[in-house]
């Protein structure tokens, strides 16, 4: 007796039961269920830890702005009632000149500790917050330095959220200290 099969029936009782066992298998298969998981609970996570170091980072420049401010008004309580050779004769309690470079350069060196901060302003405004900048200050004057630096946000995903559009926000500090220079004339 000679034994035929078909291979189309073999095949085809195969496939049938291969897709039998697929329908089956999709609802009872755990397989790939860790690594799904793994994907739904890593990008928020990731997304929060990037958000933590942009706002790390933006926290440090306003510390470092603070700092600024301050040095910059240590400066100018020291440069503005100084001696005129030394400014190219500007007049003394004048914020012009080499006393404002002077001035300038005081916030920038405290300002180079963050690689965030592109650019920065300095100014001497008569009140708290004032928008103004005044240019001569008198003898026990309360002086006032405003710094006003650009920041610049640079960690990927996060930097529209904590910034701008375009990834800056400005940071603004101020300092006061009294101008105490003395009465003599040089």
């Amino acid at each position: 007796m000679k034994r035929t099969t078909s291979r189309t029936g073999a095949i085809g009782a195969l496939a049938a039961f291969m897709r039998r066992r697929a329908g089956q298998r999709a609802v009872s298969d755990q397989r790939g269920a860790v690594y799904v998981e793994f994907l739904i609970a890593f990008f928020p996570i990731f997304t929060f830890f990037l958000g933590l170091v942009q706002l790390a980072d933006l926290h440090q420049a306003n510390i470092i702005t603070h700092h600024a401010a301050v040095m910059a008004a240590r400066t100018a309580i020291v440069v503005l009632p100084d001696d005129p050779q030394y400014y190219n004769n500007t007049a003394p309690n004048h914020f012009d000149g080499e006393r404002r470079d002077a001035i300038k350069k005081a916030a920038m060196q405290s300002l180079l500790a963050s690689r965030s901060i592109t650019e920065f302003r300095v100014t001497l405004p008569s009140s708290p917050k004032g928008d103004d900048d005044q240019k001569d200050v008198k003898r026990n004057d309360l002086v006032r330095v405003a710094i006003t630096a650009h920041f610049q946000c640079r960690v990927p995903l996060v930097s529209k959220i904590v910034c701008d559009s375009e990834g800056m926000r400005t940071l603004r500090a101020e300092s006061a200290m009294p101008n105490q220079g003395a009465d003599y004339e040089y």
